[in-house]
Order: structure tokens, then C-alpha cells, then sequence
């Protein structure tokens, strides 16, 4: 997911890490200093590849282990990686905004964390962008889940897609590999397509929208299903591949700055580049990533990238409300140290204990476990009374001035 956990044995391959953290770097640069990125939320599409590179390969290792897709298993494991981290962001944002934030915005701010606790934020503001007085969509803590709404969205219809594709095979006596490739591809396409045409009419709903979104999903998912490419005579051939898959990603994120035409047709430049890398892999051979690719903090950065890209936002948009004024250039610094360090204190200490008991053979204690469950649902409960309690609640605008972050 868009820097989510690690998902199987693919994803500890050094490549998929460096992807997660050129992808959060992007997305970090844009954030927190637009002017030098302009177009960094292009990582976001670099984490949606990846995403549907893991996920379909995972289905695939499951699907061919025990002749179908445990969909049972498949989505507690989801629920297990996602939703602990998230609930916690979600619930001290609603306390913060409660703390901190003028009455006024309370009614925004708190109807976004309820959506975002559903996960249907990208909705929420594709709605919000058609309503003519909320067009400009103004920046909430939580404005930043509209992505990870989008990959719980395609998690929940992927793998039905997959099972479907099993189901055909069988009753058509096919190959069940040829017919999974036909139903992913042709799902691919028409998202594609369909994305294409919605730009060109409404590139802010295109742009929130899972129809119009989910084909960035399925190129990495069609990559998890060919042959993995290898041979000494290719090496240098992948080693070029990894280099111009990081140029195409490079240039999407300095030059696509008008919002107007993406996703649309351009958006194929950074998802064609991440498949790049991904296609290039690893491979020994004078200049490639590989080197790069394999340093430690480049590796450790990438894990932290799930983490750190829930928390990155929340803290820019409540320093302002906590502090009375803007946030300055040096201010802004110290909140990316600031973001990298919650990120990996939650990656120790909220991620790994629900991810330990799924990824390996060591198991979380009962009681500790149970205490993490327990708490996880106490968060999603806060959060849900009182997104609930203030979906009616209206106040007067007052006069005085609101500090404010810079706009997403």
C-alpha cells in the first residue's frame, strides 16, 4: 500500500524497499516544500504499483499452495498490518483537533477522520470537489487518506477478481495462469481507459476516483505474473532499465505541474518507470541501482515509509494550531526530523507487534496481543462517536484569524 508494510518474501527484495523510499521521499519534498518538488505526489502512483506488484504476487503464492485464494486469511492479514498504526493516527488526530483546533473546523476536520476510518475518504473529497464552495478542498490532518482508502478499496476487489479468474479456468478447462492474465489485463485497460476519459472531464474527480486509479494497481500486478526476468546476457539490459525507470519517476515529479492533466495519460510515465525497477531487479552488473538500492539507510528508510507517511501530515497541519503562527522554513525542518522519528517509533512499536505473529514463525504473546486488539478498537470506537457526534455540528465562523499549514 502507499508505503504500507512489507507483504510477503517478495517484498523483502531490495528494489521494492528502494522504491518505498524514493516514493515517500517524493511525497515528503512536496509537503513540506512544494516549491522544490512541485509534482511529488507522483510517489503516490509509485506506491500503487508496488502495491499491486506484492499483493497479486501473494494471492498468486496463495493460490497455488492451496488450489484458491483464502480470502479469510488474506484480509485478517491486511487488517492486522494496516489498521493498527492507522487507528492510532486517526484517533490522536481526532484528540488534537478537539485540543487545538478552533470549533469552527471542528465539523471538517472530524467528518475526514470518520471518513478516513472507513476508508472512503477519496469519496469524501471527490464529493467535496464537486460541491462549488469546498472545490478548493482545504487541507485536513487526515486530507492524506484519501490514498490508503483507495488501496483498502482495491484490496477488497482484487483478489475477488483473482478467484473469479480461478473459478473460469476451472469450469472452462483452461490454464488458470492465461485466464488470470486476461481478467487482470482487461480490468487494467478499462480502468485506463476509463481513467483517461474521466480526466478530460473532471480531473479532480479522476484523481480521487478508485475506477480511475486502479489501473496503476494492476500494471504491478500484471508484472507479479510474468517470468522474472534473469540471464548474464540481460544484466546490462536490466541494469539500464532500473536507471531509466528512476529518470521517468525523476522527471514526472519535477515537470507534472499542471494538475489539470493528470492522471490521465501522463500518469503512465511514473507507473511505466516503477515497473521499470521493478523489471530491473538486482542485478550484478557495472552501473546498476543495486549498490544503491542495497544501503542500509536507503533499506530502512523504505520501511519506515508505511509510517512515516501517515504521521508526516498530521504533524505539519497542527504545529500551526499548536504554536499560533505559520510554519517557517526551519520549523518545517525539524518537522521532518520530528516525522521520521514518530514514524520509527511507530514502526517499532505499533507496526512489528501486529506483523510479527503474520510475517514469521515467532508469535506475539496472548496478552500482549489481546492488549493491542483491544486498543485498536478502542481507537476505531473514539474516532467513529465522534466523527458520529459532530455530523450535524454547526457553529458561526468567528472573526479571528486561523494559522494554517500550506494547502496539500
Amino acid at each position: 500500500m502507499v508505503g504500507s508494510p512489507s507483504t510477503s518474501p517478495q517484498a523483502a527484495r531490495p528494489e521494492i524497499q528502494a522504491l518505498r523510499a524514493v516514493a515517500i521521499g517524493c511525497v515528503l519534498a512536496y509537503h513540506f516544500w512544494p516549491a522544490v518538488l512541485p509534482a511529488g505526489f507522483v510517489g503516490v502512483d509509485v506506491f500503487f504499483v508496488v502495491s499491486g506488484f506484492l499483493i497479486t504476487g501473494l494471492l498468486l503464492r496463495d493460490a497455488e499452495r492451496f488450489e484458491r485464494v483464502r480470502l479469510r486469511e488474506f484480509y485478517l492479514r491486511r487488517i492486522r498490518r494496516i489498521l493498527p498504526a492507522a487507528l492510532v493516527v486517526l484517533a490522536l488526530s481526532a484528540l488534537a483537533t478537539l485540543a487545538f483546533v478552533p470549533r469552527v473546523e471542528w465539523r471538517a476536520f472530524l467528518q475526514q477522520i470518520l471518513s478516513s476510518t472507513l476508508y472512503v475518504e477519496n469519496w469524501h473529497l471527490a464529493r467535496d470537489s464537486q460541491i462549488p464552495k469546498r472545490a478548493d478542498l482545504e487541507s485536513t490532518p487526515v486530507q492524506h487518506f484519501w490514498s490508503l482508502s483507495v488501496e483498502e478499496q482495491f484490496y477488497l476487489v482484487w483478489p475477488l477478481l483473482i478467484v473469479v479468474a480461478l473459478w473460469l479456468a476451472i469450469r472452462l478447462g483452461r490454464h488458470r495462469r492465461d485466464l488470470i492474465i486476461a481478467v487482470l489485463a482487461l480490468t487494467t485497460l478499462a480502468s485506463f481507459v476509463h481513467g483517461v476519459v474521466l480526466t478530460q472531464h473532471d480531473h479532480n474527480l479522476a484523481y480521487f476516483s478508485t475506477l480511475a486509479r486502479a489501473w496503476e494497481f494492476g500494471v504491478g500486478g500484471l508484472l507479479a505474473l510474468m517470468p522474472q526476468v534473469t540471464g548474464e546476457r540481460l544484466r546490462r539490459t536490466r541494469a539500464g532499465a532500473g536507471w531509466a525507470g528512476l529518470a521517468a519517476i525523476a522527471i514526472a515529479a519535477v515537470t507534472f505541474t499542471d494538475s489539470a492533466v493528470f492522471p490521465g495519460t501522463i500518469a503512465l510515465l511514473p507507473v511505466l518507470g516503477t515497473a521499470a525497477v521493478i523489471v530491473g531487479g538486482m542485478p550484478r552488473a557495472a552501473l546498476s541501482l543495486a549498490p544503491v538500492a542495497a544501503l542500509r539507510p536507503v533499506q530502512w528508510f523504505g520501511g519506515i515509509s508505511y509510517s512515516l507517511y501517515l504521521w508526516h501530515w498530521p504533524i505539519i497541519m497542527f504545529t500551526p494550531y499548536i504554536t499560533g503562527r505559520p510554519s517557517e522554513p526551519p520549523v518545517m525542518a525539524l518537522l521532518l526530523l520530528l516525522s521520521i522519528a514518530v514514524a520509527a517509533a511507530s514502526k517499532r512499536w505499533i507496526e512489528d507487534p501486529f506483523r510479527a505473529g503474520v510475517e514469521t514463525t515467532r508469535r506475539v504473546p496472548a496478552g500482549r496481543a489481546r492488549r493491542l486488539t483491544v486498543a485498536s478498537g478502542a481507537a476505531a470506537v473514539v474516532i467513529l462517536l465522534l466523527g458520529s457526534g459532530v455530523a450535524g455540528y454547526t457553529v458561526e465562523k468567528p472573526q479571528a484569524h486561523q494559522c494554517r499549514a500550506h494547502d496539500e
